[in-house]
């Protein structure tokens, strides 16, 4: 599947970075629609290089051997990305589908003051995923955790369990 877990949190932090909730609760949007919700509140990520850092928190997968039990839990990767000008020129849209394929949209999304809660369901290819997030952004960082329901086949659904960091650390590099 292309659409990744840290693309789904990539993607949370770049919109829950850029605008306040909406009164009442989330509701079901397409990735597009919350682009759209993002972009209408004037707000944007800054261009600049950032690092995100994902820590696994959990992995429950039936069937797991034993001697697997735990296996990953403490487990951080980090990363870091250019996000450009011409890419927050863009707009969201192409921020939060780039690696999807199309494949994801919002079950639930809100935000509010710096503070967000949202469930990504994404599908493709016979799998699926749905993630919960939620946690607080500003238009340079993010802090949040995220639970995500991976569907194998045959009924078998395991979870993982992450915590996320993604801050902006200064300017792009030349090149």
């Amino acid at each position: 599947m292309k659409a990744t877990l840290t693309t789904a949190i990539l993607a949370a932090a770049l919109v829950a970075g850029c605008s306040g909730k909406e009164e009442g609760k989330g509701e079901a949007l397409s990735v597009k629609e919350a682009a759209k919700r993002a972009e209408a509140q004037g707000l944007k990520p800054q261009p600049g290089l950032y690092k995100t850092t994902i820590t696994m928190t959990g992995l429950e997968i039936p069937g797991m051997p034993a001697e697997m039990e735990g296996h990953g839990a403490g487990l951080a990767r980090t990363v870091e990305s250019c996000l450009t000008q011409a890419e927050v020129d863009k707009g969201f849209e192409g921020l939060l589908t780039k690696g999807q394929d199309g494949a994801c949209r919002f079950e639930n999304f809100a935000l509010k003051d710096g503070a967000f809660e949202a469930v990504m369901l994404c599908e493709a290819q016979g799998a699926t995923t749905r993630t919960t997030m939620e946690g607080t952004a500003t238009a340079t960082a993010a802090d949040f955790t995220a639970s995500t329901k991976m569907g194998f086949g045959g009924g078998v659904e395991g979870t993982m369990n992450v915590t996320a960091r993604h801050e902006r650390v200064g300017d792009c590099p030349a090149g």
